[in-house]
């Protein structure tokens, strides 16, 4: 019995997940959200998104989220296999290339200046939060590591 009403519980909210749409991500280049900003003519800026494909931490090439962005989901001890995605240095490693920054993870990440190792000096990212010009941060152009806590 338990079983039978556990399944008819799951199967509705399953159903009310498939009307209103939650956990759907879409990808539109021409729609900003609050947190990341629309793709500019020249696809500079991150696509915007929605949901949970949102939940990502974007690196910029240049000040105020311009020039070109990549992103990563999780901690990467090693930034010199992660390319731009767009910009002028499109395909280009973004290891110690980074001016800006958006946090749209839920969690606290940590920028370091050495690959591998992820020592010297760090630059502390907040959840939901961004950084529009690291050199006020002395951090301009540093990262290298980037762990999620």
């Amino acid at each position: 019995m338990k079983r039978n009403i556990m399944r008819t519980v799951s199967a509705a909210a399953l159903s009310t997940v498939g009307l209103i749409g939650i956990g759907a991500a879409t990808a539109d280049a021409t729609t900003a959200t609050p947190d990341v900003p629309h793709a500019a003519a020249d696809d500079s800026a991150a696509p915007a998104e929605v949901g949970l494909a949102a939940a990502k931490f974007y690196f910029f090439k240049d000040d105020d989220r311009h020039g070109g962005y990549a992103y990563v989901t999780g901690s990467d001890r090693d930034l010199r296999n992660n390319r731009w995605l767009s910009g002028p240095h499109k395909g280009r490693t973004i290891d110690n290339g980074t001016s800006s920054v958006n946090n749209t993870t839920s969690h606290f990440v940590v920028l370091s200046d050495h690959p591998g190792s992820c020592v010297g000096p760090h630059y502390y990212s907040n959840a939901h939060s961004s950084d529009n010009d690291l050199s006020n941060n002395g951090f301009d152009n540093k990262a290298s590591c980037v762990t999620f806590r």
